[in-house]
């Protein structure tokens, strides 16, 4: 949060920096200046601090820490049960889970008269004792490990997982803070990893075995979903193009699985959110895009919901540079349920697809 906001008045001076220039008559330089302003402002984002920021959430509250930790301690996620622990950048006890294999934390601490819940990877900053020193060992300086796709993918998959920890945790907290008598779940955030790199034509779980074989092209477009055969079961095709073979992104998307009619897919834009809603047999479906997680350079990240129920995530990055792959993109999806697979499989690949006149 203190970084949000010192981002903030950087924007501001550098708006009132553009604008003495203008006002001086020196027009190209203040134009410069103000358009570094609008960059910082568009990194920065827009609306609550809540609303933009993945890596922090504040809830507003008189919601103890001890009366907290009671209330979530047997809550079991990916990056284990809570624990308590000193942190240096906050007064008094912290609430942490974690660390991960990579140093990932999710830490709650008292801020004056709100909590907020964090991602950090900086575990120098967490004071334990002895006791608790265990819990970090064993885990990965990626610093000397050799990256792959495929560990990237799934280094990538567990900074996705933290910033959705945070997320749901916000929603706990507020739940708790207004309602005292209320229940904490036993689990929260478990998933199932897949990943895929546009190198290899296949869908591969966390063990790198092949799941599904997956094709895509923009021109001419292809965006389909196959089984271990090579039989087609999911595929994505737009209603119209223009005269140059450019997607006409408002004529829509129509959905195939085993060849026959599944469902349809449009763009939307409502407020602050954006995505696609895919109507299909067995119901509709919401992708909706939420702020790149730069920690992992994925940039292109969409959450899959059913009737209001978190059902997947999917991440992906621009063309990343490997020594043995060369240049590729990597896309990673996190199930919730795998009763689905397919129909993530074939928004992943139909996202890809789209966006690779653009990622190169």
């Amino acid at each position: 949060m203190k970084q949000d906001r010192a981002m903030t008045a950087i924007g501001i001076l550098t708006v009132l920096m553009g604008l003495l220039m203008l006002s001086v008559g020196k027009f190209i330089m203040g134009g410069i200046v103000m358009l570094l302003a609008f960059g910082i402002f568009w990194t920065r984002g827009g609306g609550k601090f809540n609303d933009r920021s993945i890596y922090e959430k504040v809830v507003k509250t008189d919601l103890g820490i001890d009366e907290l930790y009671e209330k979530i301690k047997d809550i079991d996620t990916p990056f284990g049960k809570p624990w308590i622990a000193g942190h240096k950048g906050y007064e008094g006890d912290s609430i942490v889970f974690g660390p991960g294999k990579f140093k990932d934390c999710v830490v709650i601490s008292r801020v004056k008269n709100s909590l907020s819940i964090k991602h950090l990877t900086l575990i120098e900053n967490i004071i334990r004792g002895e006791e608790d020193e265990y819990r970090f060992s064993d885990l990965v300086n990626t610093a000397e490990a050799e990256v792959t796709p495929e560990r990237y993918a799934i280094f990538a998959g567990f900074k996705l997982a933290a910033v959705m920890l945070v997320k749901h945790l916000m929603e706990i907290v507020e739940k708790l803070s207004a309602d005292r008598n209320a229940e904490a779940p036993d689990s929260l955030d478990f998933f199932t990893f897949y990943y895929h790199n546009s190198s290899d034509g296949y869908l591969r779980n966390s063990d790198g075995e092949e799941v599904l074989k997956v094709e895509h092209s923009y021109s001419p477009f292809r965006s389909a979903v196959l089984d271990s055969d090579g039989s087609e079961m999911a595929s994505v095709m737009p209603h119209a193009f223009d005269g140059k073979g450019i997607v006409l992104d408002m004529a829509g998307y129509e959905m195939f699985a085993n060849g026959e009619h599944y469902g349809e897919i449009k763009r939307f834009k409502d407020g602050k959110q954006e995505g696609f809603i895919c109507s299909t047999e067995e119901g509709e479906f919401r992708v909706n895009i939420f702020p790149s997680c730069m920690r992992a350079k994925v940039s292109c990240n969409y959450t899959v919901e059913h009737d209001g129920e978190l059902k997947a995530v999917i991440g992906g990055s621009p063309s990343l540079q490997f020594d043995n792959e060369g240049w590729c993109r990597n896309d990673l999806i996190l199930s919730y349920d795998d009763d689905y697979l397919v129909l993530y499989a074939i928004l992943e690949i139909f996202i890809l697809t789209l966006n690779s006149r653009f990622l190169k």
